[in-house]
Formats: C-alpha cells, sequence, structure tokens
C-alpha cells in the first residue's frame, strides 16, 4: 500500500516543527499538522528561555525582544530577595515569531504544512490513518509514523490509547503595559495562599511591556489568584494595562511512556517540560532532536513498532531526564515546607556565600544544579534537619534528588 506521508507530526509547536525540519531533511516525506490558521497564535508562553535554548533551536538572535540578568522573589509577608544582576541569564523572545521561524525551517526542508485540525487517528495493518477537519470539511490521510507534538491535552496520545502525565497546574498569562522598578529583573512571587503549588510572576519585555502570570494547582481558580497577587503586591501591580488574557495547562511530570507502534510523543504531549519553572521549549527541543534520530532509525532498519521506537525514550532520558526527575523530587520537597520555612530559605540566600554559589550555578534549564548544592550548604543543614524531623516524606524526596538513578 502506498501512503500518503512517512510521518505526520501533530503540532507545529518547537518540538513539532524542529522533528519535521530534522526528518524533511533526511529525506522522508513528512506532514507538518497546525490547526490554528498562523503558526505560534495564540500564544500560550511566557517566552523567557535560556541563552542554551538560541543555540539549539539554530535561529539567531532576531526573536529576542528583552535580556534579563536577574530576579526578584516576594513572599506575601514581605520577604524578598534578589538573585543574579550581571551576565544575561535568560531572554525574553517574541513567541509567535519564534514558532514561524521553526514551522518555515521545516518547510524549507519540504516538510508539508496542513492546516488541519486532528479528530482522531487510528492504526491500520501497520501504520496509522489520521483524521482531521478544516473549515467543517473532514479528510483523512495515511503515514507510516506519527508523532504527537500537540501539547499537553494531546489528541495523538488520547486517540492510541497513551495515558497522559498525571501532576499539572493550570495558568493564566497577561500580556500588557506596566513600569516596573528594574526592567532586567524578573518577578517571582511565592506562597501557599497565593498560588498554591505554583507561583506568580512578572517578566518584563522592554519598553514598558510586561508578560505576568499566576497557577495553582489545588482547584483555584487562577483568575482569583491573580486578583490577589495585584491586591498584595500594590506596589509592583498598580498601574498594569492588560492587553490579553490567556490560559494554558502545565504538565509536570513525565507521560508513563512516550512511544508505541508507530507513535512517538514529545514536548508538552510527554511531559518534557521543566518541573521547577514549566518551561518546556528547551526540552521539546532536545525531544525533536532525539525523536528525529529515533524515527530514520527505526525507518532504516524498517521496524517502527513499539520495540523500534524503544530507543527513543531510552535516548531523551539520558540526556535530560535526570534533571527533570531531580527538579520534581525537589519541587515536591518545596511544597512540603511551610509558608515560615520557605521564607527561612530565603532570608538565607541574602548571605553573601549563597549568593555566589547561586551567581555561579544558576542556570533555568539545569536548576537542579544549583538547588542541590544550596540544600547542602550550611545555612541550609538547620533548616532540613527541622524538616527531617516534621516531616520525613518530604526529606526523603531531597534524598531521592540526589541519587542518579529513578527510586
Amino acid at each position: 500500500m502506498t501512503l500518503d506521508c512517512d510521518v505526520a507530526v501533530v503540532g507545529a509547536g518547537p518540538a513539532g516543527s524542529r522533528t519535521a525540519r530534522n526528518l524533511a531533511r533526511a529525506g522522508l516525506r513528512v506532514r507538518l499538522l497546525e490547526e490554528h490558521r498562523r503558526v505560534g497564535v495564540p500564544s500560550h508562553c511566557s517566552g523567557l528561555i535560556s541563552p542554551r535554548t538560541l543555540k539549539e533551536a539554530e535561529i539567531g538572535e532576531d526573536a529576542i525582544i528583552h535580556r534579563i540578568t536577574g530576579a526578584f522573589v516576594h513572599t506575601t509577608h514581605g520577604v524578598e530577595v534578589a538573585l543574579g544582576g550581571e551576565q544575561t541569564r535568560a531572554v525574553a523572545m517574541d513567541r509567535v515569531r519564534w514558532d514561524e521561524t521553526l514551522a518555515e525551517q521545516a518547510q524549507r526542508s519540504s516538510a508539508e504544512l496542513v492546516r488541519a485540525r486532528l479528530t482522531n487517528v487510528e492504526r491500520q495493518n501497520g501504520h496509522v490513518r489520521l483524521h482531521t477537519q478544516t473549515d467543517g470539511r473532514e479528510a483523512s490521510f495515511t503515514a507510516r509514523v506519527v508523532i504527537g507534538a500537540d501539547g499537553a491535552h494531546s489528541r495523538v496520545a488520547r486517540s492510541l490509547g497513551m495515558a497522559g502525565p498525571s501532576e499539572r497546574v493550570f495558568c493564566l498569562g497577561i500580556e500588557g503595559k506596566l513600569k516596573i522598578p528594574r526592567d532586567d529583573f524578573v518577578h517571582v512571587f511565592v506562597g501557599s495562599d497565593l498560588a498554591p503549588g505554583w507561583f506568580g510572576w512578572i517578566i518584563p519585555t522592554g519598553d514598558g511591556g510586561v508578560r505576568a502570570g499566576i497557577g495553582s494547582q489545588n482547584g483555584a481558580k487562577p483568575i482569583a489568584c491573580y486578583r490577589r497577587m495585584t491586591e498584595l503586591f500594590p506596589r509592583l501591580f498598580d498601574g498594569i494595562e492588560p492587553c490579553r488574557f490567556y490560559g494554558g495547562t502545565i504538565p509536570l511530570d513525565f507521560a508513563p511512556r512516550s512511544y508505541g507502534d508507530n507513535v512517538l510523543l514529545a514536548g508538552d504531549a510527554a511531559g518534557q517540560v521543566k518541573p521547577f519553572s514549566g518551561g518546556g521549549i528547551y526540552t521539546g527541543l532536545v525531544a525533536a532532536r532525539h525523536a528525529s534520530a529515533a524515527v530514520m532509525r527505526a525507518f532504516d532498519r524498517d521496524d517502527v513498532s513499539a520495540e523500534g521506537l524503544a530507543p527513543y525514550e531510552r535516548s531523551w532520558k539520558r540526556e535530560i531526564g535526570r534533571e527533570l526527575l531531580r527538579s520534581l523530587r525537589v519541587r515536591h520537597f518545596g511544597l512540603a515546607l511551610s509558608d515560615g520555612e520557605v521564607e527561612r530559605v530565603l532570608r538565607a540566600l541574602r548571605s553573601r556565600g549563597l549568593q555566589e554559589l547561586a551567581a555561579l550555578h544558576g542556570d533555568i534549564d539545569y536548576p537542579s544544579r544549583v538547588l542541590l548544592r544550596l540544600a547542602r550548604s550550611l545555612p541550609a543543614l538547620s533548616l532540613l534537619a527541622l524538616v527531617t524531623l516534621r516531616r520525613p516524606g518530604a526529606a526523603w524526596n531531597l534524598a531521592r534528588a540526589h541519587l542518579p538513578f529513578a527510586l
């Protein structure tokens, strides 16, 4: 049987577009599905990435709109600590332009961009059939492999009976205008009664622009959390002029399996997201590199079964899995702390030694590197001893984060 294409990639975000580009460059017939009329619109992302991500993306600096050197962390009881402030730690970018550029790269490599919404995927005689809808018109086409890069609520995964990540947060984002004291610093807001299970943020984007937002995990509505944040921090939020509100779901742990017969999951669909910040662009690009390599290997061996595609999961976990697992465990430890204990940690971070440690090892893509070093520092030991006595389960999560293997 002649198939319509070799590989169908669902979702023209960073993970999907990069996978499509790599496979098309290798000579495979690739269709890249995007349900929205314009790639990247609407954006559901704060658009803060590391310099490392720019290198991984291979698209230069055209999409950069602002540079970030540090962060202020605030608690609801008035504790504040500043971190960083010298070299560029992150950049805010035009997320729509970024996504469009990656999709254009895929098209220039001969991937076919298809404007359609996926409605279902089914397996048929060793291949897959994708059912789509465009402006009410239904269609279908066949492929040997489908790659689900279609987000936290992946229809590819659901259609093929694959379980998704179990731990999620629900977020509200706001783009607008706001004058803040220092426009090269982000602001992070923490507190169990403010953003249960997550945090709030302000990211300056230059020329008086900001991206603000907040998330929650216990059923609290993000819009209510946002209103409370503006009330608790009037010095920072007074005068904000919202231009656009948007919402989104962020997965925080791995999908049980990111591969199956004729299918791979990448990006948010596979839970390849940094559990400490919710960022998924860098990890999605890394996953795309491994996904395309795994598919090409499977085609070379004429084996697109689950067994033939299994090397994908082993390879991406080898590169970023340990960091994501460590960060998840550190996150669970942090969630077990009381607000008072969190404030003790932040006060300790004001010390010169810990400031230097954070400046030396701080990395938004690999946060566990600095977090675990801070946990082993002298100022943290008394707090850790207290937490161990009060909540041994939380301390166990931190201990597991130091292990070089899953447990």
